[in-house]
């Protein structure tokens, strides 16, 4: 049962499957997919509708099940969900399903459409958890064998036994085959917005982690700020003590960062020995103060005798709108750049303020 665990225990990837299409520029194309992929369900109902000559509960269902489809096609044309709308659809997608299968006069066609699960199964193993899968199986599974009893009654248990086995083998290798590839992609969007020594984020992944922060910042906070950290002398730790220990201590930085910055900082590691960090605050740069000042007693405490020179700078988060944020927040990133050079021109380890 160790396998069924790690199912149920696998992680909702919605928001990080979201963000790497918007990041990527890539949600529209998703939206048309999704609505493709929408329409492509009302065809059976759609073919039902077609065939009846007379007012039947057949019919009422098919025109209940088209109806939703165009609804579906219209909604994943003019917006993208959040991640509890679309937990919502794809479950009210599952039982339209099954409510429409099961009320079928006609066991071969409610058992054909059964397989339209193979649809929601395949969504929610790329954007949902493990436990929603398994509820979407549970009610597949249960439509499965009450069309399957009626079907063998109208047929045969060999018919029977040969549908439900090709709605199992689509409702089991579809969505573990699209769940395997869909965590190789987080995984692999994860790792290529990483620094491989730190951990930290690297500095592609640092300006779209802060897009993404700034869509939900704090009630209080209006500024958002960024801290450039730029180690001092650091060439001398790595000439006398090896670049081992110059790794070392880089991995020791990152520790301070994470220790001293809130959770909800995004911190990176720019390149060599300079690291940024980004919080949104309720005044400007001088806000972050005594962060930045605990930033650099830590970092000085540190073995090998390393100090840092950190500068800051602040926009209002009212000016970080729009499709001109990345460049915004690049331009924030040379400024703070510019005053972390101003202190290290006054003798380093210290603050300045753009």
């Amino acid at each position: 049962m160790n396998w069924l665990r790690a199912w149920w225990g696998q992680p909702d990837q919605f928001d990080e499957i979201t963000g790497f299409l918007r990041e990527r520029g890539l949600m529209r194309s998703a939206q048309v997919i999704m609505a493709v992929v929408a329409s492509s369900a009302g065809s059976i109902p759609l073919t039902i509708i077609a065939s009846e000559r007379e007012v039947t509960s057949a019919l009422l269902i098919g025109v209940v099940g088209v109806t939703f489809t165009v609804g579906m096609v219209v909604f994943w044309l003019t917006r993208w969900p959040t991640r509890v709308q679309s937990r919502a659809l794809v479950l009210a997608g599952t039982l339209c399903v099954a409510a429409w299968s099961v009320l079928q006069a006609s066991a071969p066609v409610a058992t054909l459409g059964c397989t339209a699960m193979t649809v929601t199964a395949g969504y929610i193993a790329v954007f949902h958890s493990g436990r929603v899968l398994m509820l979407n199986a549970a009610i597949t599974v249960a439509i499965t064998a009450a069309t399957a009893i009626e079907m063998a009654r109208d047929t045969n248990l060999a018919t029977a036994g040969s549908a439900v086995g090709l709605i199992f083998l689509l409702n089991v290798s579809v969505p573990v085959t699209i769940r395997g590839m869909s965590r190789a992609l987080v995984l692999y969007a994860r790792r290529s917005d990483e620094d491989p020594l730190t951990g930290l984020l690297n500095r592609r992944g640092f300006v779209e982690a802060v897009a993404r922060r700034l869509a939900m910042p704090a009630p209080k906070d209006t500024f958002l700020t960024v801290l450039m950290l730029d180690l001092d002398d650091f060439k001398r730790v790595n000439d006398t003590y090896g670049h081992a220990v110059g790794d070392r201590t880089l991995l020791d930085v990152a520790g301070v960062l994470r220790t001293h910055c809130p959770p909800t900082a995004v911190i990176c590691r720019a390149g060599g020995e300079e690291f940024l960090v980004a919080l949104t605050t309720p005044a400007a740069a001088e806000g972050a103060d005594p962060m930045a000042t605990e930033l650099c007693v830590g970092i000085q405490g540190l073995p090998y005798q390393v100090t840092a020179s950190i500068g800051t700078a602040s926009l209002e988060l009212h000016h970080l709108q729009g499709s001109d944020m990345a460049p915004r927040i690049n331009r924030l990133i040379e400024i703070a750049d510019e005053a972390m050079y101003s202190a290290k021109q006054c003798g380093g380890n210290r603050v300045r303020h753009a």
